[in-house]
């Protein structure tokens, strides 16, 4: 070239070599995209560390607490429930809340920020919440309640064969333990009790739950498999499979499937995180009712539910997911 005098040349020089800059930076950026398959087992990983650390954490915290009571180590070794019986239902709900935090806070907010590098609004591709879905996500949610009794008691009812009979007989016992715990939880001796127990059981893990099971999880799985009911049924399965207890599986790990299809059905995290809320929050309620003893009826109990209710409970359950799904398809066939 013999115009550089002018600098025209120049400029073009410098603006071709800044053009191939950015293609080469471009180029790298996809070469640094972690594949599919390595994302998962980040993200799995992620959810096994997170809830040991987690449970850590919120053990020690808890046994300090109890420490400072005046419970000694040789009476905690003798009677593990004596550490319950050491703090405050206020200090054990605090426990409780550090253990949500980190599991189902931290470890997505991780991933997403660190991992993923992208915000918690990409766990959306809808972002405005219609208030009539969210009724009805409370409704189907609540309408649920009386099918899943019945699953609970199957599940409850599970036999293994006699060469598991001491996988089964530890089993029962974790199950006993948690029922234990979660009576303990909701056991409440006041109005403010109950609304920091609401706090911790209802509306932090309804929260942090749905964002990392379904917003991180599921979307992970879908990544992978690329089958959406696939991905759903397996992040359900972990989903429930992480709460410990071998026999409340099934009933979980169907809420879960319910959750992430008011996911994929929507592209909305909200509507899972309001429906996992609704049915935390319901059961929280009726404890508390029935502990002032103004109920007697316990959802749970298949034998205080009768068997027409159910059905009409799982009629209204029906139609209402039909609603909410048929929404978005009509939604979509005018997009």
């Amino acid at each position: 070239m013999s115009r550089n005098d002018n600098g025209t040349d120049i400029v073009s020089s410098e603006l071709g070599d800044n053009i191939a800059a950015n293609e080469q930076t471009i180029a790298v950026k996809k070469v640094k995209e972690i594949p599919a398959g390595n994302n998962l087992m980040i993200v799995i990983g992620l959810v096994l560390v997170g809830f040991f650390v987690g449970q850590l954490l919120a053990s020690i915290v808890m046994l300090g607490m109890a420490i400072a009571n005046g419970l000694s180590i040789e009476s905690l070794l003798n009677d593990p429930n004596s550490l319950y019986d050491a703090v405050s239902m206020e200090a054990a709900l605090v426990s409780q809340m550090l253990y949500t935090l980190f599991f189902t806070f931290v470890t997505p907010w991780f991933y997403l920020r660190v991992v993923a590098k992208k915000p918690i609004k990409s766990l959306s591709t809808e972002h405005k919440v219609n208030p009539l879905l969210l009724l009805i996500v409370v409704g189907a949610t609540f309408a649920f309640m009386f099918v899943n009794a019945y699953i609970i008691e199957w599940n409850m009812g599970w036999t293994f064969p006699e060469f598991m009979s001491g996988f089964e007989q530890w089993a029962r016992q974790m199950e006993d333990d948690l029922a234990a715990a979660t009576e303990r939880f909701t056991t409440f001796d006041s109005f403010g009790q109950f609304l920091l127990g609401f706090f911790a059981i209802a509306i932090l893990p309804g929260v942090g739950e749905e964002l990392l099971f379904r917003g991180v999880l599921q979307n992970g799985l879908q990544r992978v498999v690329k089958n959406q009911h696939v991905a759903i049924w397996v992040a359900a399965f972990i989903f429930s499979a992480i709460h410990m207890q071998i026999f409340g599986l099934v009933p979980r790990m169907v809420l879960g499937a319910i959750f992430g299809y008011l996911y994929v059905w929507s592209g909305n995290i909200w509507y899972p995180i309001i429906g996992h809320i609704a049915n935390n929050g319901i059961g929280v309620i009726v404890a508390y009712l029935f502990s002032l003893g103004l109920i007697d009826s316990d959802m749970e109990d298949p034998e205080s539910m009768p068997i027409t209710l159910s059905l009409i409970g799982l009629i209204f359950f029906a139609a209402l997911m039909f609603l909410f799904r048929n929404h978005y398809l009509k939604q979509k066939k005018h997009t």
